[in-house]
């Protein structure tokens, strides 16, 4: 009869991370979380809708179809996103990558909407028409 040795049968025995952190503890803060995101893209969704008949001129399908493909985009990146984290790159190497792409993008995003240093004044935005 063979016996194991102690280091192995102490890995056998022992948790592979050493805590009981995660598991079912953490779902309520999960849920939570998933239910404000959805409030919150309700209520953004609704506010664009009348952004985007006021300033762009969008009929209302029009701007509800570009609103469906925006939500169809985001709702399908979390997917591609899992597939190159488990695949390629690694949860933590994915997780910092996209930060420092979202504030990139936040940067761009915020230096094209401040105006330039010598204009004063009211500010007039250009509107693309949609409507010729």
């Amino acid at each position: 009869m063979e016996s194991t040795p102690p280091d192995q049968k102490k890995m056998i025995t022992e948790p592979l991370l050493g805590t009981t952190k995660g598991g079912f503890r953490t779902l309520p803060f999960i849920i939570a979380n998933e239910a404000f995101e959805k409030v919150a893209s309700y209520g953004l969704v609704l506010n664009m809708i009348v952004y985007l008949r006021r300033e762009y001129g969008m009929e209302t399908t029009a701007g509800t179809n570009v609103l469906f493909l925006w939500s169809a985009a985001t709702n399908f990146m979390p997917i591609i996103g899992a597939f190159i984290a488990d695949s390629y790159v690694g949860r933590y190497r994915m997780i910092g990558f996209g930060s420092i792409i979202s504030l990139l993008m936040e940067w761009i995003a915020d230096s094209c909407s401040v105006p330039s240093k010598g204009q004063t004044g009211s500010i007039s935005w250009s509107r693309p028409n949609f409507n010729s």
